[in-house]
């Protein structure tokens, strides 16, 4: 087995073992008096936050190695409630909202996409977003739009001179979510990541799909 795919396994099997343990961590936290669970709060936050991470790196092997991922119907509400859920643990304070309609309907690869939204909700919140909205349009394609209140991007970011400013996390999270968009193809189309800044404040990264 080649040196990479060993880590890879071994990084699948970290991701698995973290998952296992945030179920005991909120199995416990369910079972002792609310006034100790700020205590805890911070434990279940990191091991979700780790468990994210891991999901990224697998996913990052599996799009550098150029894999064939399943693409099928999915419907993008859902696939954005699954994202909510998955950051709301480690951003509690923050206002998730989905506005994405139930009869909206996409072609695509729904753990990538998932992972794709729960990376932006987490670069918005660590940009100080209070604040996060989703919406879609399938009228052409599919746009999934993730809108925030936080600071906005860098003019750095915006003229492509920087991929980010940020000094938490890895700052891996746009050119992660543009290797997604650019796994999705319908012949010569290809996804596709576009920026910008919103007029009342905050930032706008929308996830164009074939």
């Amino acid at each position: 087995m080649k040196f990479e795919h060993l880590v890879a396994a071994v990084i699948h099997d970290l991701k698995n073992q973290l998952q296992s343990l945030l179920d005991y961590e909120q199995d416990a936290i369910s079972q002792i008096p609310a006034r100790y669970h700020r205590h805890l709060q911070p434990i279940l936050q990191r091991t979700n936050r780790l468990k994210n991470d891991t999901m990224q790196m697998v996913s990052l092997f599996r799009l550098e190695q150029k894999e064939n991922f399943h693409m099928d119907d999915a419907w993008p509400r859902d696939t954005a409630s699954d994202a909510i859920e998955a950051t709301q643990l480690q951003y509690p304070t923050i206002q998730l909202v989905n506005e994405i309609g139930d009869e909206c309907q996409g072609f695509y690869n729904e753990n990538l996409i998932q992972l794709a939204l729960v990376t932006l909700i987490t670069n918005s919140a660590q940009a100080g977003a209070t604040h996060i909205t989703l919406t879609a349009d399938d009228s052409q394609g599919l746009t999934i739009n993730v809108q925030d209140d936080g600071h906005g991007f860098d003019k750095t970011i915006l003229s492509g001179e920087k991929d980010t400013t940020k000094t938490e996390g890895s700052g891996l999270g746009l050119f992660f979510v543009k290797l997604i968009a650019e796994a999705h193809r319908q012949g010569e189309d290809c996804g596709k990541v576009t920026i910008a800044n919103r007029a009342q404040g905050g930032a706008t990264v929308s996830l164009h799909l074939p």
